[in-house]
């Protein structure tokens, strides 16, 4: 049997209420030569019967299922790769779910191109009022390309922008798709780690990669606020950010990388130190992680490889300067400051969001009554036309056109005659 065009490797883990939804975008694929490789990472629930229900579907492409103790999503997708064979790898979350023609379209530029990663915008699917929502942060900003209006028809590299290539696509695996050879010749896996385990292993293939491309549609869907996901609640691995930055520093420093790269990740790693930080939903959470950035996280994370002003963000800037002083209660004064600035700026762009979907209804409107008057040109067309079909039905049963037809018969009769 020959091997699959595409591997999907997707870690299980309590995923029962939204596994169906996942595995049903799969079957729905217009694009079917692939396998599924699923890895229940230890499940309580039914998330296992739930998956040896879809192996049995005959309509169903190749399901393999594989079991581990609960390691995390990022020994799980490695397990995964094992026992790939696929000439691409696309890792799908258990939660999540895709477009139809997202596998299509991905191989399609991967193969046009010749790239080994392809990247595409996606949809934040809001789990508590059931609709997408496009995420807060850029997913796919390049500014190298910024001034190329086909860019969809490049492959790049990461070192034809090397202070941005961190910063512009984000760390998740499940929004790109990678050829299988590049991780393999790069030994490029996932560290064991609950969270932000995706951040050596996305970040590592970006720079290893020979051509990069970017698909410009939303084909994923990212389903937050489920109250159970790492997303939710990073407190019980509070530091494991710190981890996968110092991870992803030291491996660049081995291949030599780092000083290509340093700008890139010293600002990806202070934004994500910052967000994480941010993110925490405990006090003692909050105090571990702070106290350990200022005691030397900070230093191994690389925030202390560049000057101050590399740093994009004024809010990170301070930030730093704050986790450097050690000043816990400024940061969070800081922020809380700061919080109400972007409720303001949330209470603008609402406000230009009604704004566009009144100028929007009002289109509507418009168009709404061009198609009511074009309905009744119709109507009025079609009225015109049943008149001048009467008409014609009455000439055709009038006296004068039954004399014509009958004086046609005698020369008819006639031909008839001479011919027999």
């Amino acid at each position: 049997m020959s091997s699959p065009c595409v591997s999907v490797i997707m870690p299980v883990y309590n995923a029962q209420p939204y596994l169906c939804q996942a595995l049903d975008s799969l079957k729905a694929q217009t694009f079917q030569d692939f396998e599924l490789i699923c890895v229940d990472d230890g499940s309580s629930d039914d998330s296992f019967e739930v998956l040896k229900r879809y192996r049995a579907d005959e309509d169903f492409p190749a399901v393999r299922i594989l079991t581990q103790r609960h390691l995390g999503p990022g020994c799980a997708r490695n397990k995964g790769l094992d026992v790939a064979t696929g000439t691409y790898v696309y890792f799908l979350d258990a939660d999540d779910f895709i477009e139809p023609t997202l596998l299509e379209k991905a191989v399609g530029r991967a193969e046009q191109l010749d790239c080994d990663i392809v990247i595409w915008d996606a949809w934040f699917y809001n789990n508590r009022v059931q609709r997408d929502q496009h995420p807060a942060v850029g997913t796919l900003d390049f500014p190298a390309f910024a001034d190329f209006p086909v860019h969809e028809t490049l492959a790049f590299s990461a070192a034809d922008n090397p202070d941005a290539i961190f910063t512009s696509f984000q760390n998740w695996p499940w929004n790109k798709l990678f050829r299988r050879s590049l991780l393999v010749e790069n030994d490029i896996r996932f560290p064991a780690l609950f969270r932000t385990e995706d951040l050596p292993f996305t970040c590592m293939a970006l720079v290893k990669a020979r051509r990069i491309s970017v698909i410009y549609e939303r084909l994923s869907h990212y389903r937050m606020r489920t109250g159970s996901s790492s997303m939710d609640n990073k407190d019980p691995h509070a530091l494991d950010f710190i981890e996968a930055f110092a991870l992803l520093r030291d491996r660049l420093q081995e291949e030599g990388l780092y000083e290509t790269y340093r700008v890139s990740h010293a600002r990806w790693a202070l934004g994500g130190a910052v967000y994480n930080l941010n993110s925490l939903t405990r006090v003692d959470s909050f105090a571990r992680a702070f106290a350990e950035l200022h005691d030397g996280a900070a230093e191994r994370m690389g925030l202390l490889d560049v000057p101050l002003d590399a740093y994009t963000h004024p809010l990170d800037r301070r930030s730093l300067e704050l986790i450097k002083a050690n000043d816990a209660q400024g940061y969070l004064f800081f922020w809380m400051r700061n919080h109400g600035a972007f409720v303001d700026d949330d209470k603008e762009l609402f406000d230009r969001v009604e704004a566009d979907l009144e100028e929007a209804r009002s289109e509507i409107d418009r168009l709404h009554g061009e198609v009511d008057r074009a309905h009744g040109a119709v109507v009025e067309a079609q009225g015109a036309r049943e008149e001048v079909e009467r008409q014609l039905d009455d000439l055709r049963r009038s006296a004068e056109y039954r004399y014509g037809t009958a004086l046609l018969r005698i020369p008819r009769a006639i031909q008839r005659r001479l011919s027999s």
